[in-house]
């Protein structure tokens, strides 16, 4: 963990009446080793700390990411934190005001431990948030226990759509940081289509754990490959499905790519949460010695989740506890019971082949689709005769996973725009 300035961010030195002195220019030390001289000025009862540094940059930190001897002398200074106050989860909310320019729709997951750092996911829709965007991620969120916002301002506004878009995620992220305890370590971002190149330039520049997004791309000014992990779901019909597949390539094993059948609609909500859950847990279990409690708070949530996708949904589940067994360094009783599940779901043999086909599916995006996406030219007539040959040959070897025969279908057909 790394102080971070959050350069919108408008500090409010509060100077009434009995209110608690700032402490002294002093050192402080993270949970991780990191230092930053500054003072104090204020503690929220959410145990928000307020930090101006000696080089004048504000900072709002966690009292949780401050070092054990840090967090006693912050309690003692200001007062021990008061109780955390009981906030409604489980329910969309918006517009809300982050600052002047910039306002957001919000979900909080059911359940929310007010003690707990949350994860977080700042989504940039192509054309900016509306009412019901959020509406496909409560499933994610609640099994990730995971706060999730969406800019209004931060839509498709030609060249300048990547500047906006991070100035917009950023005033966000700092509300978020001032109202809830959340980990910094576990900040996301995601979006769609040119809300998506905005989530991939966003998590470059500030140093995600990781992205969701939706026929993605990247712009051709984009060099940088990100640090995280980044599920990319691309729509069998659009012309996009090639420039996500090569988006998905740069990242090599630290990117899938999930092909789902549509044109340019987003995906339903359980294949979000498959998506995102492989998302988010490539992060966390890599960085269990800091985020233990948040790791307990998923298990606890993700177990009957995983259960219950088993009993709707069979070949789903057996995909995604394959990536989890296999992709991450899973811990104790929760590896056991995942390892358990999987196990019994692969005695099916109509399992087992669609999962072979959603391999199949991620190969041929890997080796096909992903040759024609780095010209950052969509191909809204291509269907190469290659295509439809080999789509066949996917559609025969895997027959028996119905639900992947449309998607066989679909990518031997022309794109749309």
């Amino acid at each position: 963990m790394k102080f971070r300035p959050l350069a919108t961010l408008i500090l409010a030195l509060s100077c009434h009446a009995g209110a608690v002195e700032p402490t002294g220019l002093r050192s402080w030390t993270s949970i991780s080793g990191n230092r930053v001289t500054g003072k104090a000025t204020e503690m929220t009862p959410n145990g928000s700390v307020q930090l101006v540094t000696k080089d004048g940059r504000e900072l709002t930190i966690g009292i949780a990411e401050f070092s054990k001897a840090d967090q006693a002398f912050l309690e003692e200074h200001f007062g021990r934190k008061a109780p955390p106050q009981a906030v409604t989860t489980g329910i969309h909310r918006g517009p809300l005001k982050a600052d002047a320019d910039t306002s957001y729709h919000l979900y909080l997951p059911k359940d929310l431990d007010p003690e707990l750092r949350s994860p977080v996911l700042i989504w940039t829709q192509s054309d900016g948030a509306k009412p019901g965007t959020l509406q496909r991620f409560s499933e994610a969120a609640d099994v990730l226990g995971m706060i999730i916002a969406s800019p209004v301002e931060a839509r498709n506004e030609g060249q300048v759509t990547l500047i906006n878009n991070m100035a917009h995620s950023r005033s966000v992220l700092s509300k978020l940081g001032r109202e809830f305890s959340i980990n910094r370590e576990a900040v996301h971002f995601g979006g769609d289509k040119s809300g998506a190149a905005a989530a991939f330039q966003n998590s470059a520049k500030m140093k995600s754990a990781g992205t969701f997004t939706v026929s993605g791309f990247f712009t051709p000014d984009m060099t940088a490959v990100n640090e995280g992990h980044h599920f990319m779901a691309g729509s069998t019909n659009s012309s996009n499905r090639y420039l996500t597949a090569w988006a998905a390539a740069k990242f090599g094993e630290e990117g899938t790519h999930y092909l789902y059948e549509g044109t340019r609609e987003m995906p339903e909500s359980g294949d979000i949460a498959i998506g995102m859950t492989w998302m988010y847990a490539q992060g966390l279990y890599e960085n269990l010695a800091s985020r233990g409690a948040e790791a307990a708070a998923f298990e606890k949530r993700a177990l009957p989740w995983l259960k219950e996708l088993a009993e709707t949904s069979e070949g789903d589940a057996a995909y995604l506890t394959r990536m989890l067994t296999k992709e991450c360094k899973l811990r104790g009783r929760f590896k056991q019971e995942v390892e358990r599940l999987h196990s019994k779901l692969t005695r099916n043999p109509e399992t087992v082949i669609h999962v072979k086909g959603l391999e199949a599916l991620d190969d041929f995006s890997e080796k096909e689709l992903a040759k024609y996406g780095n010209h950052f030219s969509p191909l809204p007539e291509h269907a190469p005769k290659k295509f439809e040959r080999m789509s066949a040959n996917l559609a025969e070897k895997y027959q028996e996973a119905d639900d992947l025969q449309p998607i066989f279908k679909q990518l031997a057909k022309p794109t749309h725009r």
